[in-house]
């Protein structure tokens, strides 16, 4: 189970090894990523010396993650769906990215937290589960639910 406390947490740690800096070194790969993820909702915490840009989100979830069960293929998911028994599941994200420019032109490197959290409630009762996962890598929720950066 993660509290919002937790989630804060984890973002503090995570930013707390970036330095601010008023100089702008435009990256044509990190200007798109993060051109890119604006669109999904991330706002813009900060920007490095070296040109690394740090975003946050947090809300429903977006196609900045895809999920699948099972062998099928992977896709964005409903941040609220019905459930089988009649309740309601709600699908939540919390993301912290470091974009950095990368060897390659126009190449980016993606370093973070994607953490998702789903509700559950059927009649009185509330299930909370989660994952966390970096952006190369993926998280594994309770019954067969895989979920990775898109």
């Amino acid at each position: 189970m993660m509290k919002s406390g937790a989630a804060l947490f984890v973002m503090l740690v995570f930013l707390a090894g970036c330095v601010s800096s008023t100089t702008n070194i435009a990256d044509p790969g990190v200007a798109a990523e993060v051109s890119r993820l604006k669109q999904l909702g991330f706002r813009h915490v900060t920007q490095t010396d070296t040109g690394t840009q740090i975003l946050r989100y947090s809300g429903p979830i977006n196609r900045s993650v895809e999920c699948r069960r099972g062998s099928g293929g992977y896709a964005p998911i409903q941040a609220r769906s019905q459930t089988n028994a009649g309740g309601f599941q709600t699908v939540k994200l919390d993301a912290y990215l470091r974009i950095s420019p990368a060897s390659g032109r126009n190449q980016v490197r993606r370093n973070g937290i994607y953490i998702v959290t789903i509700r559950e409630r059927d009649g009185g009762e509330t299930k909370l589960s989660g994952a966390t996962f970096s952006p190369r890598g993926q998280g594994r929720l309770p019954g067969g639910l895989r979920c990775r950066a898109a």
